[in-house]
Formats: C-alpha cells, sequence, structure tokens
C-alpha cells in the first residue's frame, strides 16, 4: 500500500480553493478584492508544502534505478515555485495593486488590478496543483494520469463556474428592474422608461414564424435524405452544403435578407421570420438526420415484412422513434432564433414600441416591423453613458437569458421523457 504524503494533499486543497476563488473573482470582478490577504497566505503555504515534499523525496525510485530528479524535472518544478515567490513578492512590494492599468503592444484594452490579480493567483494555482500531483506519486505514470484526469475533471468544473458566474451577473444586476409593469407594459422616452411587452411580443412573433418555415422543410429534407435518397453523391453533396450553411454567420443571412426579402416585403415580420426560418434550416436538418440514423434498421425490415409501405413504416415507426432527437433540434432552434440579432436587425425590427397588431385576436399581421428583444438590449447598450438605461438593459438581458434557458430546459425534458417510452 502506497504511503500517503499528508504535504502535497494539502497543498492540492489549498491551490483548489485558490484556484476557484481566483476563477469567481475573474468572472465577477469585485472592487475591492476582498480575497487579497488569503490568496498571498494561500500562496506561501504552497510554497512551503510544495518545498518540503520536494526535499523529503528519495533521490531514486529503487536501489540502482532510474535518479528521481533529473533535469527534466528539477528545472520545471523550480520555475514554478519561482513564479509563486515572484506572485507574492509583487504583491508585497504594491507591484501589482490597486490602481494597476497595463497596455501591451498599443492595444487599446486595459488590463486593471481586478483583472491582473486573480489572473496571477488562477496560474500559481494551476501549477501548485500540476507540481502537488506529482510530488504525492513521485513523478511516476500513475501520477501523469491522475493530472490529465485532474484537468479533465477541472475543465468541466470551471465551465460550470463560468456559467453560473455569467448568471449571477446577470441577475444580480438585472433583478432589480424586474417587475409587472416591465414585463407588461411597453417601453417610451428611449428606453429609460416603461417595459418590454411589445419586444417579448416580437420576439415570440418571430420565432413562431421562423420554426413554421424551417420545420416542416427541415424535417421533410432530412427524412428524404435519410429514407428515400438512393444516389450516396447527391446525399454527400447536400450535406456538406447543410454542414456549409450551418457555419455561415448569420450577419450574412441578414444581408442577404436586406438584398432580397426587403425588397420585397419590406421591413416586416414575413421577412425576420424566413431569414430566420432559413438559418435554422441546416441545425433542424441535421439534428432531425442524426435521431433518424439512431433508429436500428431492424425496425424498418420488420415493418416492410408485415406488408407496411415504404411512407407507412417511416410514418408508423421510424418518425416516432426518431421524435426525442427531432424534438430536440426544433426546440434548439427555437432558442437560437430567439437570441438572434443581425439577421433581424436589417429585415424585421424597430426600436419603436409599436405592439403587433392581430386579425381576430390570433394572427399577426405580418407586414408590419416589431420589436425585438435582443435588438431592444442593443438600443439599450448604445444608449449607456448618455441616458439613464442601464438597469432597463441588465433587465432585459435576464429576461432573455431566462427564455433561452427555458428553451433549452424544455428541450432536455421532452427528450427524456420520450426516450423512456422507446425501446428496442
Amino acid at each position: 500500500m502506497r504511503k500517503i504524503r499528508p504535504a502535497p494533499l494539502a497543498s492540492i486543497v489549498v491551490a483548489l480553493f485558490l484556484l476557484t476563488s481566483s476563477l469567481v473573482c475573474l468572472v465577477i470582478q469585485p472592487d475591492p478584492i476582498p480575497l487579497v490577504s488569503f490568496w498571498m497566505g494561500g500562496l506561501f503555504l504552497d510554497l512551503v508544502l510544495i518545498s518540503a515534499s520536494a526535499l523529503t523525496l528519495r533521490q531514486d525510485v529503487s536501489p540502482g534505478g532510474r535518479a528521481l530528479w533529473t533535469r527534466g524535472r528539477v528545472l520545471p518544478l523550480a520555475a514554478d515555485l519561482s513564479y509563486l515567490l515572484a506572485v507574492i513578492l509583487l504583491v508585497f512590494f504594491g507591484l501589482v495593486g490597486p490602481g494597476l492599468e497595463l497596455e501591451f503592444l498599443g492595444l487599446s484594452a486595459v488590463f486593471t488590478y481586478a483583472i491582473v490579480l486573480p489572473f496571477l493567483v488562477f496560474l500559481a494555482s494551476f501549477l501548485a496543483i500540476k507540481d502537488s500531483i506529482n510530488l504525492l506519486y513521485g513523478y511516476s505514470s500513475r501520477g501523469r494520469e491522475v493530472l490529465v484526469f485532474s484537468m479533465v475533471r477541472l475543465s468541466a468544473v470551471f465551465t460550470l463556474i463560468l456559467l453560473g458566474g455569467i448568471i449571477s451577473v446577470i441577475l444580480f444586476r438585472g433583478i432589480g428592474a424586474i417587475s409587472w409593469e416591465f414585463l407588461t407594459q411597453p417601453h417610451f422616452r428611449l428606453g429609460t422608461e416603461g417595459g418590454i411587452s411589445t419586444c417579448i411580443q416580437g420576439t415570440f412573433w418571430l420565432v413562431m414564424g421562423a420554426m413554421l418555415i424551417s420545420a416542416p422543410l427541415g424535417i421533410g429534407a432530412a427524412i428524404y435524405l435519410n429514407e428515400y435518397s438512393r444516389h450516396s453523391g447527391l446525399k454527400r453533396v447536400v450535406t456538406i452544403a447543410v454542414g456549409c450553411l450551418n457555419g455561415v454567420p448569420s450577419v450574412v443571412y441578414g444581408l442577404f435578407g436586406l438584398a432580397f426579402l426587403v425588397a420585397t416585403f419590406g421591413l416586416s415580420l414575413l421577412a425576420g421570420s424566413i431569414i430566420l426560418g432559413l438559418m435554422n434550416l441546416p441545425t433542424i436538418i441535421l439534428t432531425s438526420q442524426e435521431a433518424l440514423k439512431s433508429v436500428p434498421n431492424s425496425l424498418r425490415e420488420g415493418s416492410v415484412a408485415l406488408g407496411a409501405s415504404r411512407w407507412q413504416t417511416v410514418r408508423k415507426v421510424v418518425i416516432p422513434s426518431a421524435l426525442p432527437g427531432v424534438l430536440t433540434g426544433l426546440i434548439i432552434g427555437v432558442a437560437r432564433a430567439a437570441g438572434e440579432t443581425a439577421p433581424i436587425m436589417w429585415t424585421a425590427v424597430t426600436f419603436s414600441a409599436t405592439p403587433v397588431q392581430m386579425y381576430y385576436g390570433i394572427v399577426p399581421d405580418v407586414t408590419q416591423p416589431v420589436n425585438n428583444l435582443c435588438y431592444h438590449l442593443l438600443n439599450l447598450i448604445y444608449f449607456l453613458g448618455a441616458w439613464d438605461v442601464e438597469e432597463k438593459a441588465w433587465g432585459t438581458a435576464l429576461v432573455l437569458l431566462a427564455l433561452v434557458l427555458s428553451i433549452n430546459m424544455v428541450a432536455i425534458f421532452v427528450r427524456n421523457h420520450y426516450r423512456k417510452k422507446i425501446s428496442w
């Protein structure tokens, strides 16, 4: 049984605290930073623990074996410890402190103390974890394996922390603007007063129009490519073309809509719905194709053996089995359409708080321009500094984020619900 070394373990625990807290501070950038003394104490403790662990290791793995402390191990360890010491000294002597502003290579970006210090601590803690794991396992192959898997796990944790940080900042700054009036009243005086009711209406009808256009075309194209097309060359060309369309920037779709759709339909709900539907087509086709491919061929063969036609097999067997993947693709398309700005800013939207005109109370007037959450938020950002709209901007961002996250949660729920009903 391998003997546990307490010093490297303690160093790992301290470094994980430094890593997590510095990443959180990088995201939210508090002013002032409340953890500076804890960070410096943690770095100094890591420096002592790693140095003590290195000194207590044996010189050889086994008698007559390969020397443990080779140049390729000593030099990186010494460089890492020097970096930890340098960070401590920079903060101690005030070279990295409040008021710090750094510019590199004449860039317009300025790196302030709230960014520089957390980044230095983040990098130092990462190096401390690496060295502590190597010392804990005596620079063995098992240590390298643990190090790699630890980095993989930490990458997942970082993703969650970043997502949580973004949500927390938007929630903290935007929750003050949320009220019943904010959600049910239109805006006026350039967004400084009122709410976002017309933006919510416009976003809803744009998404509905986009899905009415893209869902039948996308699912139909996927069914043809996967179930009917027997020309492998044509199928390959269409699949490549769809994949390329999926990578086209959204602003290019907006330019296309401005050149061809606005000239025909004008700045209108219809033009915006068409361009958003075209944007969603590649996503829906690709996800529906993958869902149809996941259906076992034995189900198709069994249906045909029982006398069903090809269309009956597709309608009664293939589509119900592929329904979870198809629905997931459709809902992801809804989330994408709700979060787009560039394709509709030249084809469908206006900043005026004009409500969507309805025929018979249920059918929108597709010839009128509408407002939209993304476009409204973009205009509020333009007004920052000139008008008092910051709270309204954060509130709009919170509503938009809640909308997109809710749609994605619905997609996950629907997929899991229908997967439980499918067995083959």
